[in-house]
């Protein structure tokens, strides 16, 4: 059996080095104890919790900030490795627009018109923004989406964990065309993955405990 680094040279594809622990930064804010409907400066609480956590939620907020500061290890990731950008986005400094462009976006009130199916159950696999449609600000729902100038820039989704007091949230991070660019998903009862999507190839990082770090590897390359 081919070795990674031995498939990626044969397929032309750039060797990958494993990304350092922590895929991304949470502060432990994100996790709200309260009311759902209580907020403030822009954010808006996503409820989770049962039985004795029954008042959890998370701030879409915080978990945004999270999302960033992966963008920025990211970049840090690449910057590293020359050639691997351009490859799976098609020129350099594309991460660094869409992480502009997401920190622009504020929490509107919408949802997706027709409900995107989530990955086992709890993550995004969106390869663009659906349509969206309006919903009223109070409205219950486990997904969050911001925009800038009704263009989307992220999503967030949250689901609960076996462990009722624990959530997953996933994200989905795009580009101002609307094309998904990072999907960043947190178990807080397990690990976190992530896939970078460029137009012809992905890249998913998950956690290998032998490596003590998150393993890359080319995904979905085209052409």
């Amino acid at each position: 059996m081919l070795s990674l680094v031995a498939a990626a040279v044969l397929s032309g594809l750039p060797t990958l080095a494993p990304f350092p622990p922590p895929l991304a930064l949470f502060s432990v804010e994100v996790i709200q104890d309260g009311p759902s409907n209580v907020a403030s400066n822009g954010d808006s609480l996503v409820p989770y919790g049962a039985g004795a956590c029954a008042a959890r939620s998370i701030s879409t907020m915080r978990a945004m900030g999270g999302g960033l500061s992966m963008i920025e290890r990211t970049l840090t990731w690449l910057d590293a490795q020359p050639g691997v950008e351009a490859k799976l986005f098609g020129k350099k400094g594309a991460l660094g627009e869409v992480m502009k462009h997401v920190s622009s976006a504020a929490v509107a009130p919408r949802t997706a018109c027709v409900a995107p199916k989530l990955q086992d159950g709890w993550r995004w696999s969106l390869d663009a923004a659906p349509k969206l449609c309006p919903v009223k600000p109070d409205a219950t729902t486990n997904e969050r989406w911001l925009l800038v100038k009704d263009v989307p820039a992220a999503a967030v989704v949250v689901n609960r964990s076996p462990d009722p007091c624990q959530s997953r949230v996933s994200m989905a991070l795009f580009d101002a065309k609307g094309k998904t660019r990072v999907l960043l998903h947190a178990d807080f009862a397990g690990a976190m993955s992530a896939t970078l999507v460029g137009p012809k190839c992905r890249i998913e990082l998950t956690y290998d405990a032998t490596l003590e770090a998150f393993k890359p590897e080319w995904k979905s390359c085209k052409g």
